[in-house]
């Protein structure tokens, strides 16, 4: 778990059955990008109170899935789902059912949109 300016969010926060991704680690990740609709991989790990690299792991294999896209703005990553991916719109829906579920992600999430010049 990890704090940012006042923020945490524990990835076994999640409903049971939260693991449906292969872990809740990785759930929670397509779940927070779902809910943030872009965002880049030390903004996930401050959230979700991961290691950075735990985060670059999962979004490494995400992305060799094609479940998620990443393209550099200058020197940051910005992770999307992938609106190519075959199955996108099913999988944008159902990971928006699980974060409207998680009220503590909601408001973890929420709260690093709404922080004043936080440069997002």
């Amino acid at each position: 778990m990890v704090q940012c300016s006042g923020m945490v969010v524990d990835s076994a926060s999640l409903e049971p059955g939260s693991a449906l991704f292969g872990g809740r680690n990785r759930t929670a990740i397509l779940v927070s990008i779902r809910m943030l609709e872009a965002t880049y991989p030390s903004e996930l790990a401050a959230l979700l109170g991961l290691r950075l690299f735990t985060v670059q792991q999962a979004l490494r294999a995400l992305e060799l899935e094609q479940a998620i896209v990443t393209r550099s703005v200058g020197r940051t990553r910005l992770v999307t789902l992938n609106p190519r991916y075959p199955a996108h719109g099913p999988l944008a829906d159902l990971l928006w059912q699980l974060g409207a579920n998680d009220h503590a992600l909601q408001t973890k999430l929420a709260a690093a949109r709404r922080r004043p010049g936080s440069g997002r």
